[in-house]
């Protein structure tokens, strides 16, 4: 694919890095994700290392391009979420690790992306965002109804109540969706809260011209917001795609989007919770029947 990518991550002034980003690159598309562990909730970094850890398999279980993205991020999410609550109720005492993540698919020309939470998508076209995922946070929307505006929605005290994620109930979590064709130049842009919060918007959009150079760039922007931040930096996480040139895209096989049964996960305590994860887990089982 005619792309280049990168990623970095940042410890910030944090005793602990909640932060994951995942890069996977195939022949016939890419995988992006940024997953940030939701402070406040026992073991962050576990819920979000799980996610990582469960986007992978279902991205490397793929044998060529997938003909339903969507379809297939919404799976792959959701094998994620029960994996998180799964992963949490087995520790001793049972935890309940909650991470927010946004995810992107780009394969040809396409690209497709989820997310739960306030870890962000930019779509950035001529050093401008052409478009960008809305946070699952009551202060976004704040800003949607015209209460709020984006600048101050960076340092309002509610920033960081999240309203949707990852783990946490074992009931499968709304996920909202976005999709975009590229065209030469263009730059998604996968982060953690900790970058936004603390660059202005324009920041994000000042990117080289030179493919080469993304790489160093995500670098010193997570430098920037390390330093913006101070003493009060939080953990800092990018990843990113330049969309060379067009390109056809590659044929689909439909058994591509199959995501791999997941192993048998420790069964919950309490059997109203146990019954109610057997049902999601049997209808994630059903939906992947029905698209064989």
């Amino acid at each position: 694919m005619p792309t280049v990518t990168a990623w970095t991550n940042r410890l910030g002034n944090r005793s602990n890095n909640q932060d994951r980003c995942l890069l996977l690159e195939r022949p016939w598309g890419t995988l992006l994700v940024v997953a940030d562990g939701m402070g406040g909730h026992a073991r962050g970094e576990l819920a979000a290392q799980t996610a990582i850890d469960s986007l992978r398999r279902s991205f490397l279980s793929c044998p060529g391009p997938i003909c339903a993205p969507q379809a297939f991020l919404e799976q792959a999410l959701n094998h994620a979420h029960l994996e998180v609550f799964d992963t949490g109720n087995a520790q001793q005492p049972p935890l309940r690790p909650r991470t927010t993540c946004v995810a992107c698919l780009v394969s040809g020309a396409q690209a497709w992306w989820a997310h739960l939470g306030d870890s962000r998508l930019y779509l950035i076209r001529d050093a401008r965002v052409l478009s960008r995922t809305r946070d699952h946070t009551p202060v976004e929307e704040m800003v949607q109804n015209g209460l709020l505006t984006d600048r101050a929605l960076r340092n309002h005290p509610l920033r960081n109540t999240v309203s949707r994620c990852l783990g946490g109930e074992p009931g499968l979590p709304k996920i909202t969706f976005g999709d975009a064709t590229l065209r030469a130049g263009d730059t998604l842009l996968l982060c953690s809260d900790g970058l936004w919060a603390a660059l202005d918007e324009s920041r994000l959009c000042d990117l080289p011209q030179q493919p080469e150079a993304l790489g160093a760039r995500l670098n010193q922007l997570a430098d920037e917001a390390d330093l913006a931040s101070y003493p009060h930096s939080d953990n800092i996480s990018l990843a990113a795609l330049r969309w060379l040139a067009p390109e056809s895209p590659p044929t689909p096989s439909p058994e591509a989007d199959a995501v791999p049964p997941r192993a048998p996960p420790a069964e919950p305590a309490d059997p109203v919770q146990r019954a109610i994860a057997d049902i999601h887990r049997a209808m994630l089982d059903y939906a992947g029947e029905m698209k064989k």
